[in-house]
């Protein structure tokens, strides 16, 4: 494509940050901890108050873009405006919602000059936590055992056959421990009312919380990865904090993983290692970067700088080596700003922070 990392323009998405922060100022973080990147980097956001927009030292730019319900029509529309007066060379989706918008929208795009590094629609659909469970019973792949509940009433039918503890999950995010029928029932109500339907119920796994970060190149082959256990938690489950590890067991799964769903572009696998067997079960797969991602950057190994070179055709370094023993922990800032300048942005639509 005739482009380099020192004169690109790069639109990433995801900016919202708070206790379970979207991964796209992490993302950016990396862009700018790599020296060898000079180029642009421009904020695409659904909210005038989305706070990770007050990084000037991260971002050129800040554009507002319709919500992902909008639909792909009404993305594209504010896409190509924004493209014509200031062109996108790569955009970075960061939320799940999203990739299967921007996976729709891949060949439109493509055609416009802005490349992605995506899965297909078909990946992104067949790593949904709806089918998780039937995917690893088809490659043996130890999955949770899930079922998906229509209504509040299947609670009861379900807990004989999942037993106690389980999990409630809504399809696109959040899950709620359940301790008894009662709960699960309560917290089906919740969970209902945030997401719709289905919720899934899972078993409940006893162990410890190992992330892996993989990067599948437009082949979908393996073109790194890195391995992380969770040290610290949030109310949410969310971590919080967390170190890098030598696990050469994880990263094989993980590629095989990835490899199976024919995958492109960067995901996120969260697995347990059972308490009583020492077994790793896969949880979930993310369809994009984890917010922790800022990680890999930090154990010098710059996954997300990489992706960008994977979108652009540029060579990549085999180089899969990363620090082990580098331990990320999340903070909290507070950023002041000027009050017109947010008035700007929600006459305009963009904002230069």
């Amino acid at each position: 494509m005739g482009k380099s990392l020192k004169d690109i323009h790069v639109a990433v998405t995801g900016l919202l940050v708070m206790d379970n922060p979207y991964p796209g100022v992490g993302f950016a973080r990396c862009l700018r901890h790599a020296p060898e990147f000079q180029g642009r980097i421009t904020g695409l956001v659904f909210e005038t108050l989305t706070n990770g927009i007050f990084f000037p030292d991260l971002f050129d730019r800040i554009y507002l873009v319709p919500f992902p319900s909008a639909g792909e029509e009404a993305l594209l529309q504010r896409l190509e405006e924004i493209h014509r007066r200031d062109p996108i060379d790569v955009i970075v989706p960061s939320l799940d919602s999203e990739v299967l918008l921007y996976a729709k929208l891949y060949e439109r795009l493509k055609a416009l000059g802005i490349a992605l590094l995506l899965p297909s629609l078909e990946s992104v659909k067949s790593r949904g936590k709806n089918l998780l469970y039937e995917f690893g019973l088809q490659h043996q792949i130890r999955v949770p055992r899930t079922v998906a509940l229509n209504n509040v009433e299947e609670v009861q039918g379900r807990v004989g056959e999942i037993g106690t503890p389980f999990l409630l999950k809504a399809l696109l995010s959040d899950a709620r421990i359940c301790s008894s029928l009662e709960e699960g029932e309560i917290e089906y109500g919740r969970l209902f009312d945030i997401w719709g339907y289905p919720i899934l119920m899972q078993e409940y796994i006893f162990g410890d919380e190992f992330d892996v970060i993989g990067l599948m190149d437009r082949g979908s082959r393996w073109a790194g990865g890195l391995a992380m256990k969770k040290l610290g938690l949030t109310d949410k489950g969310k971590a919080s904090s967390g170190v890098s590890l030598e696990n050469p067991e994880l990263l094989a799964l993980t590629r095989s993983i990835l490899e199976k769903l024919n995958w492109v572009g960067p995901a996120e696998c969260e697995f347990l290692k059972e308490h009583r067997g020492g077994a790793y079960y896969l949880m979930e797969i993310n369809s994009r970067f984890p917010a922790w991602l800022f990680l890999t950057a930090g154990s010098g190994f710059n996954l997300p700088l990489m992706s960008i070179r994977l979108a652009l055709d540029l060579p990549v370094k085999a180089n899969g080596h990363y620090e082990v023993g580098r331990l990320f922990v999340r903070t909290v800032s507070e950023s002041v700003i000027r009050n017109f300048a947010l008035m700007e942005f929600s006459a305009t639509g963009e904002i230069k922070p």
